[in-house]
């Protein structure tokens, strides 16, 4: 994932949950400017701006080695495989001040 995808990514976050960037201002401690510079595309948000706008979102950043859980359409051999970890996230409830979406 490169910085405009993340940015793009959080951005998409804050408009399902329906949070404004006076919101995650006040969650994350930032100024709504420097929330408003963080998502956009042009923005180079600090790294300690970055885990507050995503720990406002109700989000946490991991990192993973480079190609991991790639698709089959770029390796052929891959085979994905259930985690707990995949399936306790996908289980999770939202933080309370997250709405989920309905499902289609």
């Amino acid at each position: 994932m490169n910085k405009q995808e993340l940015i793009t990514a959080l951005t998409a976050r804050r408009e399902a949950a329906g949070i404004s960037n006076a919101e995650i201002a006040l969650r994350s401690g930032l100024t709504e400017r420097s929330v408003r510079n963080a998502l956009s595309l042009r923005g180079n948000p600090q790294l300690s701006s970055l885990l507050a706008l995503v720990d406002a979102l109700g989000l946490e950043l991991q990192l993973a080695p480079k190609g991991f859980g790639e698709t089959t359409a770029t390796d052929s051999g891959y085979r994905p495989v259930t985690t707990r970890v995949g399936h306790a996230v996908a289980q999770a409830p939202a933080p309370p001040y997250v709405k989920r979406r309905s499902p289609p």
